[in-house]
């Protein structure tokens, strides 16, 4: 999120609230500014723990079913920066989480390939026995053995696929079997999830009521 204060209409401060604002020193609207970063931040992360977006709706599910929170990674590094004294920018430092956490908020496609799959999950042991999944995919595909006696081909049962085959020798049949190429790159969908934003009446209201706490205490 960025926020430029500027005297305008658009603006639900009051134009003598606007004024007194910009005439302030540097160093108090720094101040100010760092304060509605702070706020805006505990928004950011109270959404992420409610699992809710900027106008209060849930975030979309997992596509993979998966249960648990999402992004609850990205509100703990977020850092509000003043940039000139009259804006406000709340983000990442590291780039890459800046990344994600902006593919996230709007949605998108996110890359991924073969290496990166083995750095995030290691490389599969493609000689270990075919597992249950791989083995029920295959049996779904109709995947046959030869028959014992006599000629032809029967369908296979589980037992047999996962005794018989590893686990880089069923990836290999179920691609043959659904007509597929090994990729070494691919799109991965994200839902938008919008967790970090706020509305221009609010962060108006927000930016009125620090001022007015900051002077209280400075009159006390």
């Amino acid at each position: 999120m960025s926020l430029t204060i500027k005297p305008n209409k658009q603006q639900a401060l009051n134009a003598s609230t606007q004024l007194a604002l910009l005439k302030l020193p540097s160093a108090k609207r720094v101040r100010i500014l760092k304060t509605l970063g702070r706020y805006e931040r505990a928004l950011a992360r109270k959404r992420i723990r409610t699992q809710t977006t900027v106008d209060g709706g849930q975030f979309e599910a997992r596509a993979n079913g998966k249960k648990g929170r999402m992004l609850k990674r990205l509100g703990k590094t977020l850092e509000p920066f003043v940039k000139n004294a009259n804006r406000l920018e709340l983000k990442h430092k590291a780039a890459l989480t800046g990344r994600i956490a902006a593919l996230h908020q709007d949605g998108g496609k996110e890359q991924m390939s073969a290496s990166r799959m083995a750095r995030i999950h290691g490389k599969p042991d493609y000689s270990a026995p075919c597992s249950r999944s791989q083995a029920k995919a295959l049996a779904a595909e109709g995947y046959k053995v030869r028959k014992a006696k006599g000629k032809g081909y029967r369908r296979a049962s589980l037992r047999e696929i996962t005794a018989t085959l590893s686990q880089g020798q069923a990836g290999a049949i179920l691609r043959s079997l659904r007509g597929k190429q090994q990729k070494q790159r691919w799109d991965i969908p994200v839902a938008a999830r919008p967790f970090l934003g706020d509305s221009a009446d609010n962060v108006q209201r927000q930016l009125v009521s620090i001022i007015e706490q900051i002077n209280q205490r400075q009159r006390g």
